[in-house]
């Protein structure tokens, strides 16, 4: 099973480091800036943990949201130590971790469902 959450951290560090660098490309020629620079590096972080969240939901064998919330934990950990580091630790994170363990926790509901016997 380690290889499995291996496997899907490979996939969401992936997606969030391709999504910044082009999202950095992008606003240094400013095509994106202001408000929808913010709403994109929301985004990003989301998209990348329900990816590797679907994929150890499609991995699974049973109770697919148990597989999410333990990913979605690992995830949370990582972002609350980088947060703890740079001392930007606030009421807004924590409803983005709360947020980021909900998308966790359905992404993996939806891949143990998608997944074919």
């Amino acid at each position: 099973m380690l290889i499995n959450y291996l496997k899907s951290s490979a996939w969401t560090i992936g997606i969030i480091l391709t999504s910044i660098i082009i999202v950095t490309i992008l606003n240094y020629f400013n095509i994106l800036n202001g408000t929808i620079l913010k709403i994109v590096e929301l985004l990003i972080p989301i998209i990348a943990i329900f990816i590797g969240s679907y994929k150890i939901g499609k991995a699974s064998t049973k109770k697919g949201y148990i597989e999410g919330i333990k990913y979605g934990i690992i995830w949370i950990f990582v972002f609350l130590i980088i947060n703890l580091f740079l001392k930007s630790l606030s009421l807004r994170n924590s409803i983005y971790f709360l947020l980021l363990m909900l998308d966790s926790t359905l992404a993996s509901m939806v891949g143990i469902n998608r997944r074919k016997n």
